[in-house]
């Protein structure tokens, strides 16, 4: 493909650019020399164990850096949505759409450049925009462990901006029954979860159902319409453990309805979101099933996954994991628009014939505008193969197998098969005061479809390394990335009623490959730490969708596109135990710079954001969390974006332990945007149909173990 000019104007912004580059190093180098004079030579070690990386050991050991959220010891409230716990790593942004559709956004790259891996298995339900949520429910999480750059080598295409691991529910055998129910009254959200865990001998299981149920959420200028959110999730496992060999069985199913709010462009300027008396209907939540009175957009998706995952002990510390997992991802958009003209003709077209009801019970005549099925098979085998006491290593392969089919009255993708191949190899060596790793990986997709075939593969390769000085820990790892575009980019061509456009896709389209330097930098004492983080992406035929200043059926046409694209920033975070006991805060600072070949700004870049957060734990029943976040304006946008004010909110949350009936009782609650401040997030979708974040928010719960 042609690739465009660099003008001399943007070699001028290049040049301005490391002036900032330059600036930003200079500030990160003087904040260090500052804090690590106030520190002593007494290391803090860190005893929490990494599983999202090939070699499992301590956080604080691992070559790569890797930052873990334990959502058995965090605020209910806080876990009920994953945005919420993420969102306070710095280099994590979320992606919204309300307060019930958030995607992680890691360094600037989201949606399919940002990995979802839960059960041992990749999550695949990212392919179809990013208007909907990750599908895991969040009193299902264990821990989550972030890994934010070069993680490509262990997990393949898709994993170029970072890794979102999350572990499942631990099991016990000690027999439990726990009840979490939690209300949030900006848009009358009700959550409510119950889980049962026991074992016997080498036997274990666990069960839990959770339901969300929210309404139309409200801004300071008043409710937004058809911006409901409803979910019910079950998720269930069984493991066998012995000395020499484990087996773990989980199914997880997850159900959910989405309102899709209007997001028409050119709607900066309204004021009257709060204005929606004739649709009071979305006050009686009961109403939304089955919908059959709604006209309004909204969605319809399910999410089944079946994994089995299995531990050998060969002998001499030589492991064989083998992992199984089968996915089925079911996709509704309701337009009300079924018996419009033109919207049935993809009932009449060749190939789709078949694809009536008694071919695919619940699909025909559901009156859905768009009906999509992913269903997906993986098959994951590694091996660990320690050499001696300073060289391990790994050898692994991934198969996926995946099929899309159409049902619904339109087409935004066709139907098709695809398959992937990955072929890995790691190399860990421990030297005197630290580790190395390296890793090779080639990779090959295969995609063929009704509208066209692509096949694409690479080869590609990662170093790193981890020194230990007295009272510090430097990481540096350099790394190449790839991702063969999926199949909505390469063939789409419908209307996409989540995000109120026609797309089209580009079946001319290169993989993208990238190179990524990070570097990491922790100094810690007993009682403080800081640590500074510093990135550089330089990704080759960047993938984007850019408006085309036209309309198709409608709407807004736009069309997929490419060129090259950098990022790089980073971040600063100090944490601190105070002289007081029950006192300790974390601070927190991130930059993040996306720009294409042309010197254009990327889309859905976070700007410079600051995080306070103190900590008072007065005793340990009790706890307090005082949350203060800001955001500087953000006026370097893409074509398609617009400039954001910059803003300032304040959020509490605390949590009191109890005993009731000899039993567990945590009591808690939460006041998000305190002061009700009135503010556009850069990330949130809605902005650009004038929609303000959600105003003040409180929330209270409990839960209570039987």
């Amino acid at each position: 493909m042609c690739k465009p000019k660099i003008h001399s104007t943007t070699i001028k912004k290049t040049k301005m650019n490391q002036k900032y580059i330059y600036g930003f190093l200079a500030s990160m180098l003087l904040i260090f020399q500052t804090s690590y004079s106030q520190m002593v030579d007494d290391p803090v070690e860190l005893d929490e164990i990494v599983l999202s990386l090939p070699f499992s050991q301590d956080l604080g050991k691992s070559v790569i850096k890797v930052n873990k959220i334990n959502f058995q010891n965090i605020n209910p409230i806080l876990k009920s949505y994953i945005s919420k716990s993420l969102s306070k790593l710095p280099g994590v942004s979320i992606i919204s759409t309300g307060p019930g559709i958030s995607k992680p956004s890691i360094r600037g790259l989201s949606s399919n450049r940002v990995l979802v891996y839960t059960q041992g298995v990749r999550l695949e339900n990212q392919q179809w925009g990013d208007e909907h949520g990750i599908g895991v429910s969040p009193f299902a999480i264990g821990s989550v462990e972030v890994i934010k750059g070069p993680a490509y080598v262990t997990y393949g295409s898709d994993a170029m901006g970072g890794v979102l691991y999350i572990e499942p529910e631990r099991y016990s055998n000690d027999l439990s029954l726990d009840y979490t129910g939690i209300y949030n009254s900006n848009y009358s959200g009700i959550s409510n979860s119950v889980g049962l865990k026991g074992g016997s001998g080498n036997f274990s299981y666990l069960l839990r159902g959770s339901m969300t149920d929210n309404q139309n959420f409200s801004t300071p200028d008043g409710e937004v319409d058809n911006t409901w959110y409803n979910e019910n999730d079950i998720q269930a496992g069984i493991m066998y453990e012995s000395e020499k060999f484990s087996s773990d069985l989980r199914l997880s199913m997850n159900f959910s309805e989405l309102g899709i709010p209007h997001m028409e462009e050119g709607h900066d300027d309204h004021d009257d979101h709060g204005d929606h008396d004739d649709h009071e209907g979305h006050d009686d939540h009961d109403d939304h099933e089955g919908h059959d009175d709604h006209d309004d957009h909204y969605q319809e998706l399910s999410h089944t996954m079946l994994t089995w995952n299995n531990k050998f002990d060969l002998g001499n510390d030589h492991i064989l994991d083998i992992t199984l997992g089968r996915q089925m991802n079911d996709r509704k958009e309701f337009g009300g628009h079924g018996e419009e003209e033109g919207h049935d003709e993809h009932g009449e077209e060749e190939g789709h014939d078949d694809h009536d009801e008694d071919d695919h019970h619940g699909h025909g005549g559901s009156g859905a505008e768009l009906d999509m099925e992913l269903s997906t098979s993986t098959y994951d085998v590694s091996l660990t193969m320690p050499q001696s006491e300073k060289l391990n290593l790994i050898i692994g392969t991934s198969l996926l197998s995946q099929e899309n089919k159409n049902f619904g009255h339109e087409e935004l993708i066709p139907d098709a098969e695809i398959s992937d191949f990955g072929l890995y190899g790691l190399g860990q060596i421990t030297m005197e005061n630290g580790e190395a790793l390296i890793g090779v990986r080639y990779d090959t997709r295969s995609i063929d479809s009704e509208m066209g075939s692509a096949d694409f593969s690479n080869f590609n390769g990662s170093i790193g390394f981890k020194k230990n000085y007295e009272s510090s820990t430097l990481r540096v790892n350099l790394e190449t990335g790839y991702r063969a575009p999926n199949l909505i980019e390469l063939f789409a061509d419908g209307v996409h009623h989540g995000t109120f456009r026609y797309e089209v896709g580009n079946a001319n389209l290169g993989a993208e490959t990238s190179l990524q330097t990070d570097i990491s930098f922790d100094v810690m004492k007993d009682n403080s730490s800081i640590t500074f983080d510093l990135f550089y992406n330089d990704i080759s035929d960047y993938i984007y969708i850019a408006p085309s200043n036209t309309t198709k059926s409608g709407y807004a046409l736009y069309n997929y596109m490419q060129q090259d694209a950098t990022l790089y920033g980073g971040e600063i975070l100090y944490s601190k135990q105070t002289g007081i006991d029950w006192l300790s805060f974390n601070t927190s600072l991130e930059y993040i710079h996306g720009e294409s070949a042309d010197g254009d700004a990327l889309p859905f870049i976070s700007p410079l954001t600051f995080n306070q957060v103190f900590n008072l734990d007065f005793s340990s029943n009790y706890s307090l969390e005082i949350d203060f976040l800001a955001k500087a304006k953000q006026n370097r946008v893409s074509m398609f974006e617009e400039e954001t004010a910059g803003y300032s909110v304040l959020n509490l949350s605390a949590s009191w332990m109890t005993s009731f009936l000899n039993n567990d009782l945590n009591i808690f609650w939460s006041v998000d945007n305190v002061f009700d401040k009135e503010y556009y997030d850069h990330l949130s979708r809605l902005k650009t149909a004038g929609i303000h974040e959600m105003g003040r928010n409180i929330s209270v719960g409990l839960k209570y173990n039987f």
